[in-house]
């Protein structure tokens, strides 16, 4: 039995299970996924008949819950939350179907979600809400984005994915917090939203600095710095399609001023009214809107969040020059006059006979 579950573990993440493999060919595995040969332990072999078994069972299943929720969809007789049931039913059976295929384990491994399978969907929303989601709300918490931005009853637990990477770097996520260098985000960057849903609904993508200097009340603000509605996302589609959606505001790059301190950049995108098929009409929208306000009056619901940071260089200057069209602000201690420096920059003789 210890043999059989020793077998399986290997089969689970590819590995050979004969002791003679060439070193070289152990490290293809590392990038692509070579099934293990027959016959070469029988306490392997056994373990993926059973595997198989197990997976033709529930696929079967899956298939007669497909057929079910079908035959309701097209009868129209069954109730939203019984569509729902059966939907979820199917769900969790295409799950089990395949949950213990040793290449859907080795590729899930190796970051290759096909999003399009309940189990790869399925998979990624575990990895997610592990490790990367507790760090999300631990920096989010402690670098007071919540509650400065939002209500952190309002948010709960985020339901998908928000993952932003830069123009220059699409592959490259950033993680929640990074420090950037403005220059990097002169081009909007790219936005991926993991949705663990099946159905496509339309979301509402908000860019805010939380740390606009407000000078005559010594204290800082929000400003929106991009809003983008009727963005549609679903398992199949997690890239954001900008020219699907509506432009409300476009895009400003960060212009943390000189003087400042970091700027939190925020990014939250909600999901609109009645489940994601509210679609908004054009309408107005200030830079300096608060988002709570704006949310609420649109009916907003928070689904994915995360944030940057970033600090003035002197790559800000060109932004408040060539986007904004204005002089560079500088809010830094203006340096104390001395008596003791004379107009050429050099010290004053005090001494009388020298």
């Amino acid at each position: 039995m210890n043999a059989a579950r020793h077998a399986l573990a290997l089969a689970r993440f590819g590995c050979k299970v004969a002791n003679s493999q060439p070193r070289a060919q152990l490290r293809r595995l590392q990038s692509t996924y070579v099934k293990p040969a027959a016959g070469v332990n029988p306490a392997y072999d056994e373990a993926v008949k059973i595997i198989d078994a197990y997976a033709a069972k529930k696929a079967a299943e899956a298939k007669a819950a497909a057929a079910e929720l079908a035959q309701a969809q097209e009868a129209g007789s069954a109730s939203e939350e019984q569509v729902s049931a059966l939907k979820k039913k199917w769900f969790d059976l295409a799950v089990e179907a395949e949950i213990n295929d040793p290449e859907v384990l080795w590729s899930a491994k190796q970051g290759k979600y096909d999003l399009t399978r309940p189990v790869f969907l399925h998979l990624r929303e575990q990895a997610w809400r592990g490790r990367p989601l507790e760090i999300l709300m631990q920096r989010l918490l402690q670098m007071f984005v919540l509650p400065d931005l939002l209500d952190p009853r309002d948010v709960g637990t985020p339901s998908a994915q928000l993952n932003i990477a830069l123009a220059g770097s699409p592959q490259e996520v950033l993680e929640p917090g990074s420090i950037i260098d403005p220059s990097e985000a002169r081009k909007q960057p790219e936005i991926e939203l993991v949705k663990f849903h099946e159905d496509s609904r339309l979301h509402t993508l908000v860019m805010v600095d939380l740390d606009e200097p407000l000078e005559a009340q010594q204290t800082f603000r929000e400003q929106f710095h991009w809003v983008v509605a009727n963005l549609p996302f679903s398992k199949g589609q997690s890239k954001a399609d900008m020219a699907a959606g509506l432009t409300l505001l476009p895009y400003v790059p960060p212009h943390p001023a000189k003087g400042t301190p970091n700027h939190r950049y925020a990014f939250v995108l909600f999901e609109q009214g009645e489940n994601g098929s509210n679609r908004l009409d054009g309408f107005e929208v200030s830079r300096d809107s608060v988002l709570r306000t704006f949310a609420a009056q649109h009916d907003l619901r928070p689904a994915g969040i995360s944030f940057v940071r970033a600090c003035w260089n002197e790559s800000v200057d060109d932004v408040y020059r060539d986007v904004l069209q204005q002089a560079p602000p500088n809010y830094g201690i203006a340096p104390t006059p001395r008596s003791d420096i004379g107009p050429d920059g050099r010290k004053i003789n005090v001494y009388e006979n020298y």
